[in-house]
C-alpha cells in the first residue's frame, strides 16, 4: 500500500488512476476514516486497498475529482454525481469515467466508474459464454420479437451481457432501430439511441416507456424492471411486437418468471410475451497460482411447452423450477460453472465462494 504526505494534488490523483487502469480495476474508492483516507481499487470484483492518504491529501483528492467533473465543491452536505473524461498515459483518447461523492461523519466519500470499455468484453463471443447460451442469444438477436430477461445479483456482467447483444443485433442488421433506457448509461454503443433516465426525476423509466413506442424503435433495452408499473409497459411494449432485453434482480430464472407474476403480469401476458431468461454470474479466472479476470457462468432457458404450462398455472418458484430442469439436455447454472472448474478456468472454491448455497438449485 502506498503512503503520502500532503504531495501535488494532480500529480497524485493521475498516479491512483493510471495504477487503476494499469491493474484492470473497475472503480476506485476514495474513503475518510477518522484519522486518514483510504483509497481502495475493486478489481475483479474485490476491494483492496491500494493508498493511505493523510486527510489533506485525501480531501485534495475528492476535490479534484469534483472540479474534473463539475460538481459544487463547496456543498459538503449533499451527494453529488458527475462525469469526467480522464486520457491515459499518453493517449489522446479520452475515456469518460462516473463520480459519485456522498458525504460521511469524516468528510466526503468518492467513488468513481472507470470506463467500462477498460475491463468489458464488447462482442457475444468475448463475453465466454457456453455454446448453448451463445446459441440461445443469437436466435433471441435474430428473432422479430419477444423478451429476453437477463437476471444476476448486482455486479454479474448483466449489463455488459445486454450491450454485447445490442452490437451484434446493429452489426448484423444496421437498418434496424434500438433504444435504450438506461440508469446510468455504462458506455456509448454505437448505433443505439440511449437515453439516462432519472428515477427521482422528471424523466423516469415509467414516463419514457409510456411515449417511447412513438419514437418508432424496432428493439428496446429496459435498465431493470422494478416495480409492477414499469413490469406492465415492458410486457406491453414486447405484446406490441417488439424485441425487449431487460434485466431483473433474481436468483435464477424460475426466481425472474415468478417476480413477474408476483409485479401483478398475467401468465397469459408473460408466456406470449417471453422469450426466455438468462441467469449468470462473473467468477474469477485462474492464473499463475491466483485470480486475474472474471468469465461468466450463466443458464439460458428459452420459453417451452412445459414452462409455458407451468405458467400458465401460476405454479409457485418451486414449480417452476422443476419445469426448467425436466428440460431434455437442460444446461444449468451449476453446470456451466462445473464445466469452468474441469476446464481449469477457475476452481470449486471460487464457485462455492460466488454461487454459495444457491448453487444447489441449478
Amino acid at each position: 500500500m502506498h503512503a503520502t504526505a500532503l504531495p501535488d494534488v494532480r500529480l497524485l490523483l493521475d498516479q491512483i488512476v493510471d495504477e487503476a487502469v494499469h491493474v484492470c480495476a473497475s472503480d476506485i474508492h476514495v474513503e475518510p476514516t477518522a484519522t486518514h483516507y483510504e483509497v481502495r481499487y475493486r478489481v475483479d470484483g474485490s476491494l483492496g486497498s491500494a493508498w493511505k492518504l493523510d486527510t489533506p491529501a485525501g480531501r485534495g483528492v475528492v476535490g479534484r475529482l469534483m472540479v474534473l467533473a463539475q460538481l459544487l465543491t463547496y456543498r459538503l452536505d449533499v451527494p453529488q454525481e458527475g462525469r469526467l473524461e480522464w486520457a491515459t498515459g499518453s493517449s489522446a483518447t479520452k475515456l469518460p469515467m462516473r463520480l459519485a461523492v456522498m458525504p460521511t461523519t469524516h468528510g466526503l466519500r468518492a467513488a468513481v466508474r472507470l470506463a467500462a470499455e477498460l475491463i468489458q468484453p464488447q462482442t457475444l463471443e468475448e463475453l465466454g459464454h457456453s455454446p448453448q447460451v451463445l446459441e440461445g442469444l443469437r436466435r433471441f438477436a435474430a428473432s422479430d420479437a419477444g423478451t429476453l430477461v437477463v437476471t444476476g445479483p448486482a455486479g454479474s456482467g448483466k449489463t455488459t451481457t445486454i450491450y454485447a447483444v445490442l452490437q451484434h443485433i446493429v452489426r448484423q442488421t444496421p437498418d434496424v432501430s434500438v433504444i435504450a433506457l438506461e440508469d446510468p448509461v455504462e458506455r456509448d454503443i454505437p448505433g443505439v439511441t440511449q437515453i439516462e433516465v432519472k428515477p427521482f426525476g422528471e424523466l423516469t423509466y415509467e414516463r419514457c416507456l409510456r411515449s417511447i413506442l412513438r419514437q418508432d424503435p424496432q428493439v428496446l433495452m429496459l435498465g431493470e424492471i422494478r416495480d409492477a408499473t414499469t413490469a406492465s409497459l415492458a410486457i406491453q411494449a414486447a405484446l406490441s411486437g417488439h424485441r425487449l432485453i431487460c434485466t431483473l434482480h433474481a436468483a435464477s430464472p424460475a426466481g425472474a418468471i415468478q417476480r413477474l407474476l408476483e409485479m401483478g403480469c398475467e401468465p397469459y401476458q408473460i408466456t406470449s410475451a417471453l422469450f426466455g431468461v438468462l441467469s449468470q454470474r462473473l467468477l474469477r479466472r485462474l492464473a499463475n497460482g491466483g485470480y486475474r479476470g472474471r468469465i461468466a457462468a450463466a443458464e439460458f432457458v428459452p420459453l417451452d411447452p412445459a414452462l409455458r404450462k407451468a405458467i400458465l398455472a401460476r405454479s409457485d418458484e418451486e414449480g417452476l423450477r422443476e419445469a426448467i430442469q425436466r428440460r431434455p439436455h437442460h444446461h444449468s447454472l451449476r453446470s456451466s460453472a462445473c464445466e469452468l472448474v474441469e476446464s481449469g478456468v477457475t476452481d470449486e472454491l471460487e464457485v462455492r465462494r460466488v454461487l454459495g448455497e444457491e448453487s444447489r438449485h441449478f
